[in-house]
């Protein structure tokens, strides 16, 4: 399973707040972040997604949740897409976002290096 584990990061509202929606255009289709729900304990983040690749479209949702010192994007697995480069990209862009957002944050274990180079 695709994940990106981020080091020293907290959820915070000012993060959730800015994980705005996104739309990319890439050679094989469209990519899109949306809407974001967070728990009422602040330790669950979901993020409505949309990867459109050759014509097929997937929806799912991007999870971030917080451990005691580190937070961990991955898919919700309860939608489980088929995980294509698309779905790869979007991921690694929400975690470049919240490690972009403290100089304190860098990657931890991760098995979508590559993306994040993008």
């Amino acid at each position: 399973m695709p994940h990106i584990v981020l080091e020293q990061a907290q959820l915070t509202p000012d993060l959730f707040q800015s994980l705005e929606p996104l739309t990319l255009k890439t050679d094989s289709g469209i990519l899109k972040l949306g809407e974001r729900y967070m728990n009422t304990t602040g330790t669950i983040v979901l993020i409505e997604s949309l990867a459109i690749e050759n014509s097929k479209n997937q929806s799912f949702f991007i999870q971030l949740s917080q451990k005691k010192s580190s937070l961990t994007v991955r898919l919700l697995p309860l939608t489980d897409p088929e995980k294509t480069p698309g779905v790869k990209i979007l991921m690694a862009r929400v975690a470049k976002k919240i490690k972009d957002s403290s100089s304190t944050i860098s990657y931890g274990k991760t098995n979508l290096q590559d993306y994040l180079l993008l």
